[in-house]
C-alpha cells in the first residue's frame, strides 16, 4: 500500500494539462494550493478562506463553513513541529527486534500512565549504585542500556560525556530522554540541571518548569552576551562549591561532604550539576576561549559534583583539543560522514547507522561499545503504557475522549451500562 501524497504548491503557477490541475484529481494525491490574496473563483474540491479573525471553506458543492482559525506563534509552531520530526510511523516489528521498536519513554521506566507518575515514590532517596544512572534505551538483547553518569571510582562511566548526531539521527529527543529520566528518578534536592542550547532550537522546550532545571539557555547565538554571562555564572558555581567544601571542613570532594552529610552532620545539601551544552561546536566556533572553561570543568568537576554534556550535530577533527581525556563516556548517534564517527567514536560505524532516529551507540572507557535504540518522550499522550494499550482493551469509563468546543453548548451525559 501506497502513502498518500499530499503536495503544497506555494507560489506556482500549474498549466492547464498538468495531471494536477485534474479537475477528476489523482488517486492517493491530495493537491493544496496556496494563494496569495483573495479568490477570485473557487478552485478544486475545496476552498479555504484565511482572514485574522475568520475562517471560510467553501466546497465545490455550495457547501460553506465558518469558523474563527487558530492562533499558533511562530515560536510554537516551530516548538511543535521538532516534536513531531522524531515521530515515525511504527515498523510492525515486534519483541524480537528492540533496535526497530518505537519504546516510550514511561515503558522504558515502567511509569505506566504518565499522568500517575508520583514524585513521592520515584524520589526516594537512591542505593549508591542507582545514583545518577538512567535508562536511555534498548539494546540488541532487548534488555534497558543504562547511561551511568558516575565517576569509574563508583563503578560509573565517568562524570563527562560526548554526544553527536546528524540532523534527523534523534540527538535532541535523545537528550531529552536523558534529562527527563534523570528528573523522574532524581529530587531537586539531590540533582540540578543547566540546560544551553547555542542555536535557540526547541531541544529543551518546555523543561524550565521542572523543579531541578536551575536554567535554560537558547539563542545563543543572536546574543554572545549570553554566553559570557553563562560562562560567568558556571565559574562561579565552581568556586561556591569550592568554598562550601572548604567552609564545611576541608573536604576532598563531594562524595566525602556527602557521606558525613549522611552519618548526621549539620551541613546544606549539594545536589549534583548537570550541564548540558547542545551545539557547543558552533559554540566553540563563536568563542574559542569556552574550551578554557569546559576543560577547567573535566579536571575539578568531578570533585564538585558537577557533570558535562557536549552535544553537537557536527564534529570537526581536533575541536576537542584538551578536553578528550575527561570525556570518559561517547553517545553516537548517526553521522553525516565517517569522519566525524571516528572522531566521536573512534570507528566509523556511528556513520553506517540505519536512518532510523534514536540508533546509536554507547562507549565508555575501553569496554566495547553497545548498540542501542533510544526511547523517545514527544509523543502523543495516551492514558496508561503503550505495552497496556497494545492489549486493545477499552479505556476506563471515566477516561473516555469527550468531543468539546470553546463555544458554550448544553452538556450531554451518556448513561453507562
Amino acid at each position: 500500500e501506497q502513502p498518500h501524497l499530499v503536495v503544497v504548491l506555494d507560489g506556482v503557477s500549474l498549466s492547464p494539462t498538468s495531471l494536477l490541475a485534474s479537475p477528476e484529481g489523482l488517486q492517493g494525491v491530495t493537491v493544496l494550493e496556496v494563494v496569495p490574496g483573495e479568490l477570485t473563483a473557487g478552485r478544486g474540491d475545496l476552498s479555504i478562506v484565511v482572514r485574522p479573525q475568520e475562517l471560510r471553506l467553501e466546497s465545490a458543492h455550495g457547501m460553506v463553513y465558518e469558523g474563527t482559525p487558530d492562533v499558533l506563534s511562530y515560536e510554537a509552531a516551530e516548538a511543535l513541529a521538532r516534536q513531531l520530526a522524531p515521530l515515525r510511523v511504527a515498523s510492525g516489528g515486534d519483541d524480537d527486534e528492540p533496535l526497530l521498536a518505537n519504546l516510550e519513554f514511561t515503558d522504558l521506566l515502567n511509569l505506566g500512565d504518565a499522568a500517575s507518575v508520583d514524585p513521592k515514590r520515584t524520589w526516594r532517596p537512591r542505593a549508591q549504585a542507582e545514583r545518577l544512572r538512567v535508562p536511555i534505551g534498548l539494546g540488541e538483547d532487548g534488555r534497558p542500556v543504562m547511561l551511568d553518569l558516575k565517576e569509574a571510582a563508583q563503578e560509573g562511566m565517568g562524570p563527562h560525556g560526548l554526544c553527536v548526531g546528524a540532523t534527523g539521527s534523534g540527538k535532541s529527543e535523545l537528550l531529552r530522554t536523558l534529562v527527563l529520566g534523570l528528573a523522574v528518578t532524581h529530587s531537586s534536592e539531590t540533582l540540578n540541571f543547566v540546560l544551553a542550547d547555542f542555536k535557540g532550537g526547541a531541544t529543551f522546550a518546555g523543561m524550565a518548569q521542572l523543579p531541578h532545571v536551575a536554567a535554560v539557555i537558547t539563542n545563543l547565538a543572536d546574543d554572545l552576551t549570553l554566553v559570557d554571562r553563562m560562562g560567568d555564572s558556571i565559574r562561579g558555581e565552581l568556586n561556591r562549591r569550592q568554598e562550601m567544601l572548604r567552609d564545611a571542613g576541608n573536604y576532598a570532594n563531594i562524595h566525602d561532604y556527602e557521606k558525613a552529610r549522611a552519618a548526621g552532620a549539620p551541613l546544606q545539601p549539594i545536589p549534583s550539576l548537570v550541564l548540558v551544552i547542545d551545539e557547543f561546536s558552533e559554540l566553540l566556533t563563536a568563542k574559542p576561549d569556552f574550551i578554557d572553561m569546559f576543560v577547567q570543568i573535566g579536571r575539578i568537576g568531578r570533585s564538585l559534583g558537577v557533570h558535562l554534556l557536549l552535544a553537537s550535530q557536527r564534529l570537526e577533527e581536533g575541536r576537542l583539543r584538551g578536553l578528550e581525556t575527561y570525556l570518559s563516556y561517547r553517545v553516537g548517534l548517526r553521522t553525516f560522514s565517517a569522519a566525524e564517527s571516528r572522531a566521536a567514536l573512534g570507528v566509523p560505524d556511528a556513520y553506517e547507522l540505519p536512518n532510523i532516529p534514536g540508533s546509536g551507540f554507547l562507549k565508555f572507557g575501553t569496554d566495547e561499545m553497545v548498540r542501542f535504540k533510544a526511547a523517545y518522550v514527544s509523543g502523543v499522550y495516551r492514558t496508561g503504557s503503550q505495552h497496556a494499550a497494545a492489549l486493545g482493551g477499552p479505556l476506563p469509563v471515566d477516561r473516555r475522549p469527550v468531543l468539546f468546543t470553546a463555544a458554550e453548548v448544553p452538556v450531554r451525559y451518556a448513561a453507562v451500562p
